[in-house]
């Protein structure tokens, strides 16, 4: 407790190191060992996580006991963690004091009856419980209280609701606060002590310099996912608000901003309108809580080869075929968006014909052609045919907002409509 103490306020550094970007908040998962482990009662807890929190906006972490990993071994939890991996988990190997870094770069945490869940709640982080061993607890310990404050996670309802209602609860608590100070009633001084004590018993002198507890190391052991051809799919929650004075301030229902109405309409002056989109995972969401999900869009890349979100996506990122194939390819895509360079205009046709170009005012390092792509997928389900204009895009809360232009291609002549018209009219902007 007192090395994390002292590596508090080295925390921007250690969030570089789990690759927490500008705006992002980081979810820690630690699971202790044996049967009642967040682990040992299987995988859900995980994959809520990958597919509840919008991935733009969280950056999950798993810190698991090396006695799990030395048990199974290394194989046998990626094997099991595979899937999860793909859709962006972040799990570091238990050789070093990374779990130390993960709790100071931390900001939220989802836990069980080992002594992260207790570390990461008397850091002052809010938390849930995945699981909880009471059989494994020492009656009347500084754990066994943690077991009684911390509310456990609901199978029903999304746990990003869960999570902004313990923050809310929890911050603040005495409760809380007195379970951390049970933890050490010498904070700062357990090196002093220790050592004190070890060289009574030995019979020798103490040192005279001086000992204290140092910052935990920068993580450098945090394992490189092997970056593949095409990303996985995605699920896109993708909302259009009535923008309130000056910028968005967050998502629907939140103050500045509220959803528009389902009937098409045409926007306000100077056609400009905001948007929200959340992203997640497509593959974790099989038996997920759907309120996350009220009426979400498939974003899938050219070459996905899993012909259930090949045939389904909505949207597909092209990367280099022309519209035509790609529409004959994916039955039920609407929108195609070509992949462009950094900092250049992308392109995207419309199944029914027609197309837009898309370019970001400034590019925050979220923006991305799918994204382009979801937002007028959103636009042009709200507003009459014809829209086009500048959008102010928020990929979630906490996130910096951007402004993207969207504005038609020219029309092609009489008798020549089609993909292969709008593709040939790709470099003509209105």
């Amino acid at each position: 407790m007192d090395q994390i103490r002292s590596s508090l306020p080295f925390r921007e550094a250690y969030r570089e190191a789990f690759g927490v970007r500008p705006g992002q908040q980081m979810l820690l998962l630690t699971s202790t060992w044996g049967q009642g482990s967040l682990l040992g009662r299987g995988t859900d807890a995980i994959r809520r996580a990958l597919a509840e929190m919008p991935r733009d906006a969280y950056r999950v972490v798993a810190a698991i006991h090396p006695n799990t990993w030395h048990g199974h071994g290394g194989w046998q939890i990626r094997s099991w963690l595979e899937p999860y991996l793909r859709s962006g988990l972040v799990l570091p190997v238990p050789t070093t004091d990374t779990w130390k870094a993960a709790v100071c770069a931390a900001d939220a945490f989802i836990g069980d009856h080992g002594s992260l869940t207790l570390y990461a709640a008397g850091r002052g982080l809010p938390g849930l419980l995945a699981s909880f061993d009471d059989s494994s607890v020492a009656p009347g310990s500084p754990m066994a209280r943690l077991g009684e404050l911390l509310p456990r996670i609901a199978p029903a309802e999304p746990l990003s609701v869960q999570l902004e209602r313990a923050r809310i609860a929890q911050q603040g608590d005495p409760r809380l606060a007195e379970v951390g100070q049970m933890i050490t009633s010498c904070p700062g001084e357990a090196l002093p002590r220790f050592r004190r004590l070890c060289y009574r018993m030995l019979g020798l002198d103490e040192p005279a310099g001086t000992v204290v507890a140092r910052p935990v190391d920068i993580p450098l052991d945090l394992p490189v996912a092997r970056r593949a051809p095409l990303e996985q799919p995605l699920f896109v929650d993708a909302r259009v608000v009535e923008r309130g004075p000056g910028a968005m301030s967050g998502g629907p229902g939140e103050p500045g901003v509220s959803e528009a109405s389902g009937a098409r309409e045409t926007p306000g002056p100077g056609g400009a309108v905001g948007v929200v989109l959340r992203r997640y995972p497509a593959g974790p969401q099989h038996g997920s809580v759907g309120g996350h999900l009220p009426d979400a869009h498939v974003v899938a890349e050219e070459g996905e080869p899993d012909p259930h979100w090949a045939n389904v996506a909505d949207v597909v990122v092209s990367h280099g075929s022309g519209p035509d194939a790609l529409f004959a390819r994916h039955p039920g895509c609407w929108l195609i968006v070509a992949a462009a360079s950094a900092g250049a205009p992308c392109r995207l046709w419309l199944r029914h014909g027609g197309g837009y170009t898309a370019s970001w005012t400034v590019q925050p390092w979220w923006a991305a052609p799918s994204l382009a792509a979801s937002a007028l997928y959103a636009c042009l389900a709200r507003y009459d045919e014809g829209w086009e204009g500048v959008v102010e895009v928020r990929a979630g809360e906490g996130l910096p907002s951007a402004l993207l232009s969207l504005r038609k291609l020219v029309e092609p002549a009489a008798g020549d409509a089609g993909p292969e018209a709008a593709e040939r009219v790709v470099g003509v902007e209105r």
